[in-house]
């Protein structure tokens, strides 16, 4: 027996923050639904496959060393860590981007699902981040022989890798709760999604380092937060800030900070309305 439940949410449209509060509240009464949804996407991402969980790490190797070949060799480019720079990128632009697109369709995807019974429709947001944040966590791994090749001794701006991952996370989930409640009602949205992403990969850095843009363009290229988050994971990784700023890192937070509020507030007060449409 199918039992449906009344989908017309709380009455009232939420304030900036209590979107943000009664996610995180629906998240923690739904914390093992969660937990499962993240393992059962993990499990579904190299089921079958014979390498499994290896993948995580071969992918963004086999890109990075495409990307070497182009803008190293061919280029005949001096920067020695040009390799793990690009590396770095991938990794977080991979997650960045991946979680943006399944966040936008995970409604829609899901229809059946909403359909037949309820529960906090943000679980679905929240278990992609989760599963993201968890193959970037063991995708970093790769890094450690990198770094023993070049004799890069661990400092503490490892630390600042937390607060890359931080800041790519809410960007990531801010977006992907805009635009999912946007895909139920256009669904040409996606698609539009893909080729934005598509151009971000291009304009946020991933194969190319803070250094090699003009200083002209610097402090523009460094308003997009996943640019500065990438600059930011490269800095931990070397142990130099380079280029990167406090006023950079601050205003890459803060405004990561301010579109994830913005986003937990549209899901919320939409969300029980669009959902009728699936």
């Amino acid at each position: 027996m199918v039992i449906r439940v009344n989908r017309g949410g709380k009455a009232g449209a939420p304030s900036f923050f209590s979107g943000m509060s009664e996610i995180f509240r629906n998240v923690v009464a739904h914390r093992n639904l969660t937990k499962h949804m993240i393992s059962k996407d993990l499990k579904l991402a190299y089921h079958g496959t014979f390498l499994g969980y290896a993948w995580t790490l071969l992918e963004p190797i086999f890109l990075t060393l495409i990307f070497y070949v182009l803008f190293h060799i061919l280029r005949g480019g001096a920067d020695e860590f040009l390799a793990l720079k690009v590396m770095l990128g991938i990794l977080f632009y991979t997650c960045f981007s991946r979680t943006v697109s399944s966040c936008t369709n995970s409604l829609v995807a899901n229809t059946s699902l909403i359909n037949q019974v309820y529960f906090p429709r943000e679980i679905f947001h929240v278990s992609i981040i989760g599963y993201q944040l968890l193959r970037l966590l063991m995708s970093l791994f790769v890094i450690i022989p990198m770094m023993f090749w070049w004799k890069i001794a661990p400092t503490p701006y490892m630390m600042l890798l937390l607060l890359a991952s931080l800041g790519v996370s809410m960007l990531a989930l801010g977006l992907g709760f805009i635009t999912s409640v946007i895909q139920v009602r256009v669904r040409d949205l996606s698609q539009f999604v893909s080729i934005i992403l598509r151009a971000g990969f291009f304009l946020s850095g991933v194969f190319y380092g803070a250094e090699h843009v003009p200083e002209e363009w610097l402090d523009l290229h460094l308003l997009n937060p996943v640019a500065t988050n990438i600059e930011l994971a490269r800095s931990a990784v070397l142990g130099d800030m380079g280029a990167l700023s406090l006023k950079h890192i601050s205003v890459s937070l803060v405004s990561s900070f301010v579109v994830l509020l913005l986003g937990m507030s549209i899901f919320k007060k939409y969300e029980a309305r669009v959902v009728k449409f699936l």
